[in-house]
This record gives C-alpha cells, sequence and structure tokens, in this order.
C-alpha cells in the first residue's frame, strides 16, 4: 500500500472516531438528560407541582437547574449498600443475557468470542435507552452480529429474535407463575378480585404468554417455516425473501439442539431474579409499604408490557403501570409520587448501565475493524481469491 493510501486510511479512521465520539457524547448527553427530567419531575410531585403542565423549555430548564440536586438528595436518600446492590442487580442481566445469546450463536454454528459478546450486549443497552421499546438495541445487536458473521448473516440476525423471544416467554412465564404468590399477599380479598386493573394486567401477560409460546412452537417444531415450506416459498419470490426465509428455517435447529430450551431458561430465570431484585432492594430503600408478593409480581409484568414498542424504552408507559398498580387503597402507606420514584429509580440505574454501554461502544471496533473482519470472510469463503 502506498503513503498515500495510508494517509487517506488513516484521515478515515481519524473522522470516524470523533464521529463516533461525537454520536456516544451527544446520546449519553441524552442520558443524563432524561435522568435529570424524572429526578424534576419528581422534586415537583412531592411539592403539588404538575410536570406536564410546563412548556418543553420549562421542562428543559427545570431538569438541569434542579435535576441533578434531586439526584443527589436522592442518593442520599438511599444508603450507600441499598444503592450500590441494586446497581449491581441491574447490571447483570446484561452479561447473563450475552452469555444466553451465545448459546443461541453457537447452536447456529457461531463461536463468537465470549468478550466481543459482552461488548456488543453493552452497546445494544445503550441504543436500547432511545430507540422504541426495550427491544430496540436488539436491532443494533443484529446488525454488529450479522457484520461479525460474513457467510451466515441471516443465522446471526436470526439468533437476537430467537434470544429476545426466548427472554419474554421466560419473563412472561415467571409474571404468570408468581400471581398465586400475589393473589394472597393481602386480606382478606385478593387485589386480581378487588382491582379490575390486576385482573386485565394478568391477562394482558397470559395473552402475551400464549402468543410467544405459540410463535416458539412453531418456529422451533413444525415445518411451516421450513425453506421447501408454502410459506418460505411465498417469502423468496419477494425483496430479500430468500435470506429471510433462510433465517426463519433456522429457528428448526433451536428446537432440535438438545438442552438448548433448558439452559436458556436456567439463564433467563438469573435474569428475572436480577430484574426483580432490583425493584425490590429500591422499594426497601425508599421504605415503600408494598408487600415484596404484590413486586414479584408486578415487576416482571408492567416490564413485559413497557417492551411492547410504543414510547422509547416504555417510557411513560411503565411510571403509569407502576403508579396504577401500587398507589391503591390496598397499600394506604404509598402515594403516587413514591410509586412513580420506584419506577423513575429502577429506569434510571438501567440508564446508568446504558452510560456504560456508550463507553463500551466508543471501544466496539469501527467500520475499518468490521470491513476488515468481511474481507477476511469474504477471502475464505472465494478459494479463489
Amino acid at each position: 500500500m502506498s503513503r498515500t493510501g495510508r494517509g487517506q486510511g488513516a484521515s478515515r479512521s481519524g473522522w470516524a472516531a470523533w464521529i463516533r465520539f461525537g454520536i456516544a457524547s451527544l446520546l449519553m448527553a441524552l442520558i443524563f438528560h432524561v435522568i435529570f427530567c424524572n429526578e424534576a419531575q419528581l422534586h415537583l410531585a412531592s411539592t403539588g407541582g404538575n410536570w406536564n403542565a410546563l412548556s418543553a423549555w420549562e421542562q428543559r430548564r427545570m431538569a438541569w437547574s434542579r435535576g441533578p440536586i434531586e439526584l443527589w438528595q436522592t442518593a442520599r436518600r438511599l444508603d450507600a449498600a441499598n444503592l450500590m446492590l441494586a446497581l449491581v442487580l441491574c447490571g447483570l442481566p446484561i452479561v447473563v443475557g450475552g452469555l444466553r445469546w451465545r448459546v443461541a450463536l453457537r447452536v447456529q454454528g457461531l463461536d463468537l468470542p465470549l468478550r466481543e459478546v459482552v461488548r456488543i450486549s453493552f452497546v445494544a443497552h445503550f441504543f436500547n435507552a432511545f430507540l422504541l421499546g426495550a427491544t430496540g438495541g436488539d436491532v443494533v445487536k443484529a446488525w454488529y452480529a450479522a457484520r461479525l458473521t460474513h457467510h451466515k448473516r441471516a443465522e446471526a440476525a436470526v439468533t437476537v429474535v430467537v434470544d429476545r423471544l426466548l427472554g419474554t416467554l421466560a419473563l412472561l412465564v415467571f409474571a404468570a407463575l408468581m400471581i398465586p404468590l400475589a393473589w394472597h399477599a393481602t386480606a382478606p380479598e385478593p387485589l386480581f378480585l378487588r382491582y379490575r386493573r390486576y385482573e386485565a394486567l394478568a391477562l394482558l401477560v397470559g395473552a402475551m404468554a400464549v402468543a410467544a409460546a405459540l410463535l416458539v412452537g412453531i418456529g422451533f417444531y413444525t415445518d411451516l417455516l421450513a425453506e421447501g415450506s408454502a410459506f418460505g416459498r411465498v417469502l423468496r419470490r419477494l425483496p430479500k425473501g430468500t435470506s429471510v426465509a433462510r433465517a426463519l428455517a433456522a429457528c428448526r435447529l433451536f428446537g432440535h439442539r438438545r438442552g438448548f430450551v433448558r439452559t436458556t431458561a436456567v439463564y433467563s430465570l438469573l435474569i428475572n431474579l436480577s430484574i426483580v431484585g432490583t425493584f425490590l432492594v429500591l422499594a426497601g430503600g425508599l421504605r415503600l409499604a408494598v408487600p415484596g408478593a404484590v413486586l414479584w409480581f408486578v415487576v416482571p409484568a408492567v416490564i413485559c408490557v413497557a417492551a411492547l414498542p410504543v414510547t422509547p424504552s416504555g417510557l411513560g408507559v411503565r411510571e403509569n403501570l407502576f403508579v396504577s398498580m401500587l398507589a391503591v387503597s390496598a397499600f394506604p402507606g404509598v402515594r403516587h409520587g413514591e410509586a412513580l420514584a420506584l419506577s423513575l429509580l429502577g429506569y434510571s440505574a438501567n440508564l446508568a448501565w446504558s452510560a456504560v454501554g456508550g463507553l463500551v461502544y466508543l471501544l466496539l471496533p469501527g467500520r475499518d475493524a468490521l470491513s476488515h473482519l468481511d474481507a477476511a470472510g469474504t477471502s475464505a469463503d472465494d478459494p479463489g481469491t
């Protein structure tokens, strides 16, 4: 390579690094803006004010003037042990989720290094803070996986979808199994008979679980999505349909791999325990007068519903559900502001790990590195080059 070529490559690499740094800095500033808005909203609620009554400019001004102060006060309200434990529990699902995804990758014959899998998982968590629903970062994860596995891009992308589907199904089943525990948490009348909202949430969780189980059953254990099926033939007539058909057909490998579902279930259980544990620790730190048995149902149920791609990261949906479920007459010691605080604190802990993901994003291989991997994959596929 000539000196001119090397110089141009270094220049492009330098510009790419600065662009990456600029994007990451902008998105991390947005993370802190959302955290400060959460804290300012809590402060306003405690004084009887209405956050939604403020103009957009007033909200931004209050977020950056009052938000940092309230964030410090919130940190002081929770003792250091509770705060650190909540942060650790909140971060565990990212790492364990990466391990679970790696199991799916191996089923498709893709053996990414553990370090790479964890790094991609952190970056995906970073982008979850901005894309629609809790699954937005999966698009980024699928993109990286496809770039790093040149010869099996469709299969790499489908592992992300399958991992998310099984994780969601596990959380839905977990929430459903917690219904009997929450049922007997209040006396004399169960919450599900006393409040229609609890009944509606339980029914929605059940319906989502059935839908997810049907998708898993069809993809893993039937020939409906096979490449030679009628559905597969229709897909191949569409633009890019061949890749989609191949990806869907690859789902059958998951059902035929012995122990895959069992291993995934174990990882999912660890993730679910960490998620609920985060909110239990925060509720304890806030001295929230809600039986822990109720939170074992409410937390996973709300997270599943908030994961639907309605708003970025489920913002607004999650808060309204927490307030609706916890600020009820059955728990007279819980005010609306306290239920809102629990939701926003859990979200803030999640955003803290998104900020960590932003730092990891800066350290991920850039376009040049990925292009190099692509070139290597192309050379391996074509011995004549």
